[in-house]
């Protein structure tokens, strides 16, 4: 099913959303491949993305966070120049770009990468002015 944000409905009750109207037909518009696998875990306002990345060295990996879009990027194996064959190769190495949309109030807290696996702290950033309060009557 898809949504129609043209439709009166949404331009006569939901006001102020046009850049997530834009971020949503963007995100539709790109594919995703399942390389690298990851996992994503939420506990409350805490968030955490744990992506796999075997044999990959943490000077390889870039994250970039543009316009609340979050970016993991490999290029891919360098040549070492060595002659040596691979027999089997099962543990992946290739170039990935994996992206993330963030919202505006989650912030990325550090990343790190032991033992293979890439992990990522986000935290939801809740400012005063959005927490709830209660509008006097005059």
């Amino acid at each position: 099913m898809l949504i129609n944000f043209t439709d009166p409905m949404f331009s006569n009750r939901v006001l102020g959303f046009e850049n997530l109207v834009n971020r949503l037909e963007r995100i539709s518009n790109e594919s995703q491949s399942s390389y690298p696998p990851y996992n994503i875990y939420r506990d409350g306002l805490k968030f955490q993305i744990e992506v796999a990345l075997a044999g990959i060295d943490k000077k390889d990996v870039d994250i970039e966070l543009c316009d609340s879009v979050m970016t993991i990027k490999y290029d891919g194996p360098k040549k070492d120049g060595s002659d040596v064959e691979a027999v089997h190769k099962g543990i992946a190495k290739r170039a990935f770009k994996l992206k993330f949309t963030l919202a505006e109030d989650l912030e990325v807290l550090e990343a790190s990468l032991k033992n293979g696996l890439l992990v990522i702290n986000l935290e939801r950033v809740v400012p005063d002015e959005k927490k709830p309060r209660v509008i006097e009557v005059k």
